[in-house]
């Protein structure tokens, strides 16, 4: 009689053992799984080192997330609205001004990438506009370009970075999750419609 409990007992135990792989199984391999990797923190924005009196305003501006799927096919496409402005050439500070700030952060998959800007507005036109790269947590000017624009009827482009209805930043070479403020700075114009585009792909050489 013992030796019949015995093996009963034994049975049970067996049993018992099996079932309770079943179910911790699931949760043993709930707690193997990897964690994927944590997102980018919040960037800090301060004010940029512009003489800009707007640039108060920069670091409340919206964040705009700058992933591998903004290509120059297929770019983030921001459209804003210049109203009239008038900077002094010699001192460059603004006599009326209508500055535009637009923050964004670099998500990329890759530890480094070649960021891109580029800003334009309707042709033929007599304003003037340039358009400013600026790091967000320092606040340091980063890139810039600021051709001649005045163009009252078509002509050949002028200068490397811009020309007549537009202003571009190519491949500055940004790093993943870096903040940056860009200015757009409508230097002299009567209002203008505009469109910045932005996009990753390879740094400049």
């Amino acid at each position: 009689m013992l030796r019949k409990y015995v093996r009963s007992a034994a049975v049970v135990a067996s049993v018992a053992l099996v079932l309770g792989a079943f179910v911790a199984g699931p949760a043993d391999a709930k707690k193997r799984k990897k964690k994927k990797p944590a997102g980018c923190a919040a960037p800090v924005y301060v004010e940029p080192k512009s003489p800009s009196t707007s640039r108060t305003e920069a670091p409340t501006a919206e964040v705009v997330k700058v992933t591998d799927a903004a290509t120059e096919e297929a770019p983030i496409v921001i459209e804003y609205e210049h109203g009239p402005a008038l900077w002094n050439t010699e001192s460059q500070e603004p006599i009326q001004e209508d500055t535009k700030w637009f923050n964004i952060q670099v998500d990329s998959a890759a530890a480094s990438a070649g960021l891109y800007l580029l800003q334009e507005w309707a042709v033929p036109s007599p304003s003037d506009m340039d358009l400013y790269l600026w790091d967000g947590p320092t606040g340091e000017q980063a890139e810039v370009s600021g051709a001649l624009n005045l163009a009252p009827t078509e002509v050949p482009i002028v200068g490397e970075t811009g020309g007549m209805g537009w202003e571009s930043i190519s491949g500055f070479l940004v790093g993943d999750c870096a903040g940056y403020s860009i200015e757009s700075r409508a230097f002299m114009t009567a209002g203008e419609a505009m469109t910045l585009s932005i996009w990753l792909g390879e740094p400049a050489a």
